[in-house]
C-alpha cells in the first residue's frame, strides 16, 4: 500500500499547477467497466471498438473543429448507457449508439454543424444540469489510479450523501494524465460555471470535501482547468498564493507600525 495508497512518499512532492495540456472540450465516452478497460482502449489493436472508432474520427475532423478536443472513457452505469457521450462545457449527452452509427453526425456537432446533427431528437438526452466528479481508475493503466481511484470514488460518494453536494453525478473515468499525481479527480461543477472542469492531483479521502465544493480551486491540489494554457495555470496559482498569504503579511505590517509607533512615542516621553 505504501508504494500505491495514499501515503506514498511522492504524494505532495511537486507543484500541480501547470500540469494539464490545454484543451477547450472535453467528451465521454461511457464503455464498459473501468476494472475491464485495457492499458490503452485507444490503441489501433483495438480496431473496431468504439473507443478506437470515435478517437479516430475525432483526429480525422481535427481541421474542421479547430478546437482541442480531449477523449477519455467513463464507466457505463448500465447497458443502456452505452455508446453514450458526456460533452463538457455543452453539458449535453449524445447518443452515438453501440455500434458507432452516429459517430459522423457527434463529430459535425463538434465541429459546430448544429443543425440537422439529431442533438435536440429524441435519441438524445435532455442536457446535463447536475455537477459531475470524474475519478481516474483506470487500474491497468496505472496501479496507484486502481488503488486511490475506486477509494476516492466511494469517499465522495458517502460525502454526497451526508452533504449539499447531493446533486453531484460521481463517475470512475480512464487515465487523464499524471498517474504519479495519483488520486487525480476532474470537477465539472454545473452549467452555470463561468470556470470550470478542474483537474485536482494528490487527492485523498481527507481533502476530497474541499475539492468537491470548489474551496481546493488554485490551492496546492490544483492541477488546471479547461480552457487554459499550462503556463496560465501556473500564473492563476501564484496570484493565488499570493492573495493566500497577502492577508498574514497585512498583519505583519500594521504589528510593524503599531510597533514602530510605540517605541516612538516610549521615546519622546524619556526626552
Amino acid at each position: 500500500m505504501e508504494e500505491v495508497g495514499f501515503e506514498r512518499p511522492e504524494v505532495n512532492s511537486e507543484p500541480l499547477a501547470g500540469t494539464v495540456k490545454a484543451y477547450d472540450t472535453h467528451v465521454f465516452l461511457a464503455w464498459g467497466r473501468a476494472s475491464d478497460w485495457p492499458e490503452d482502449p485507444f490503441d489501433a489493436q483495438y480496431a473496431g471498438t468504439l473507443p478506437v472508432t470515435l478517437d479516430k474520427a475525432i483526429k480525422a475532423a481535427k481541421a474542421d473543429i479547430k478546437s482541442k478536443v480531449r477523449l477519455t472513457l467513463v464507466e457505463a452505469e448500465s447497458k443502456d448507457e452505452e455508446g453514450c457521450v458526456l460533452v463538457f462545457p455543452n453539458y449535453i449527452r449524445y447518443e452515438i449508439g453501440t455500434d458507432g452509427a452516429r459517430i459522423p453526425e457527434f463529430v459535425q456537432y463538434l465541429a459546430g454543424h448544429r443543425e440537422g446533427t439529431g442533438v435536440s431528437s429524441s435519441s438524445c438526452v435532455p442536457d446535463i444540469e447536475d455537477p459531475f466528479v470524474f475519478v481516474c481508475a483506470h487500474a491497468k493503466r496505472d496501479a496507484r489510479c486502481g488503488f486511490c481511484g475506486p477509494r476516492l470514488l466511494q469517499s465522495a460518494v458517502q460525502l454526497a450523501q451526508t452533504t449539499r453536494i447531493t446533486t453531484m453525478q460521481i463517475r470512475k473515468c480512464s487515465h487523464i494524465g499524471g498517474h504519479k499525481y495519483a488520486g487525480n479527480v476532474i470537477v465539472y461543477g454545473g452549467k452555470a460555471e463561468a470556470e470550470d472542469g478542474h483537474w485536482y492531483g494528490y487527492a485523498t479521502p481527507g481533502n476530497l470535501f474541499a475539492i468537491l465544493t470548489g474551496r481546493a480551486v488554485r490551492s496546492r491540489l490544483w492541477r488546471g482547468r479547461l480552457g487554459i494554457s499550462e503556463s496560465a495555470a501556473i500564473a492563476e496559482r501564484k496570484r493565488q498564493a499570493l492573495l493566500d498569504v497577502l492577508p498574514f503579511g497585512l498583519v505583519v505590517i500594521l504589528i510593524g507600525i503599531g510597533s514602530y509607533a510605540w517605541l516612538r512615542r516610549r521615546r519622546s516621553s524619556h526626552d
